[in-house]
């Protein structure tokens, strides 16, 4: 009997080419690849083994594999696809456990038609010996639903009432919670709302909000009239109340998916929409500064405390005669804590004072001569208009 040849593998040929071209889609830098439709595809998308890409390492098998089949290798080709699946597998697994990715699930659908269409069939003279039945592939199946199921679950949007748009702040809510209520009332202007059945009623308030919140009714008063049972229904059909059923089982799954088993829960991303600081004023606040009291030197002289300044010095009269008097080279100024006496016997303003005087009255006036000097050897009054005639200068009073 006449042993029947095998077909040329055109199937797994085309497969790998699709795997290849998707794979170079998805990784290759300059390309714009597909948009994440789950979170998933951000979390895989740059995943690496050993700092090579998994796109690149799939994009080598695929490319790989076509040159196996164009060379008739069709036992290795068979080997290569089983490999390949039962990696696959494992990476269905571990994003069933995560995250499901959808560009992954692509590259899965070409790894299971590949594997498939190199399986040897009855009479294949490249592979003698009938194989078993495989179990990789119902493996492979149901990983593939089950990340297929949780793929969709993620992608279709949970149901809200109010401000679906809004995704920085989310608040799953039961009509009958008054917890809940409360936060509606505070924050259900600014938040998505996403109702969740609590209690029994649950269902019919939520029907009444929604309608309410639609036609413009305040929060507060839409909350309080749908809980009052005597508050008609707005018409719906048996099926539309299947359907809002439904909905509100996947928004307590989601609540219940998180970890959460008491309402209200309130999710905020960043900064809400509606809840900004106060605008900060233009003008700075002045700048506090601390004022520290010093202490005086013990070691220095005590001086006079002057709490405002004191009036510039006016010209001190000439003397009646006209002969000029005899100037001292030294300054006119007592030393410190002595007091000047005049000669009618008063006491004159200390020296740092009459210092501050003549300093003050330097620059606007022209200096005139005073009607007497000092003679700083004996501290005694000289000079014009008095009995004691001073010395000459450099010369000490006997």
């Amino acid at each position: 009997m006449k042993q029947r040849t095998a077909a040329f593998p055109w199937g797994a040929v085309f497969f790998s080419l699709m795997g290849l071209a998707w794979c170079g889609y998805i990784a290759f830098p300059t390309g714009s690849p597909a948009p994440c439709l789950t979170s998933g595809c951000a979390l895989f998308r740059d995943s690496r083994v050993a700092g090579i890409s998994l796109w690149w390492i799939g994009g080598a098998y695929f490319f790989l594999l076509t040159i196996i089949c164009l060379r008739g290798l069709r036992g290795t080709a068979r080997i290569f696809a089983r490999i390949a699946l039962f990696l696959d597998c494992l990476l269905l697994l571990v994003m069933f456990l995560t995250s499901p990715c959808v560009d992954c699930l692509v590259v899965a659908v070409f790894f299971a038609l590949t594997f498939f269409s190199l399986r040897p069939k009855g009479g294949d003279n490249w592979n003698a010996e009938t194989p078993s039945p495989s179990l990789l592939l119902p493996i492979w199946f149901g990983l593939f639903l089950g990340n297929a199921a949780l793929a969709l679950n993620e992608y279709v949007p949970q149901w809200a009432i109010r401000n679906e748009q809004n995704t920085e702040t989310r608040i799953y809510f039961a009509p009958s919670c008054p917890a809940c209520r409360d936060a509606l009332v505070t924050y259900g202007n600014i938040a998505a709302l996403y109702p969740v059945e609590e209690k029994p009623g649950d269902l019919e308030a939520v029907i009444r909000l929604e309608h309410l919140l639609k036609t413009g009714v305040p929060m507060r008063t839409a909350l309080t009239r749908s809980l009052d049972t005597a508050e008609p229904l707005p018409p719906i059909s048996e099926t539309e109340r299947i359907v809002y059923s439904v909905l509100l089982l996947r928004n307590k799954a989601a609540v219940l998916r998180q970890g959460f088993k008491a309402l209200p829960l309130i999710q905020v991303n960043g900064m809400p929409a509606g809840a900004h600081p106060p605008a900060e004023s233009a003008t700075p606040p002045p700048a506090m500064h601390e004022e520290h009291e010093e202490m005086p030197d013990a070691a220095a002289p005590a001086q006079p405390a002057v709490s405002a300044p004191l009036p510039e010095a006016a010209p001190l009269p000439a003397p009646a005669s006209s002969a000029p008097a005899p100037q001292n080279p030294t300054t006119g100024v007592l030393p410190d804590g002595e007091a000047d006496r005049n000669a009618a016997g008063q006491t004159t303003q200390p020296r740092n004072a009459q210092r501050t005087q003549t300093r003050r009255a330097m620059p606007n006036q022209p200096t005139e001569p005073l009607p007497w000097n000092w003679d700083l050897n004996n501290m005694n009054q000289c000079g014009q208009g008095t009995q004691v005639p001073c010395d000459e200068p450099g010369q000490t009073r006997r």
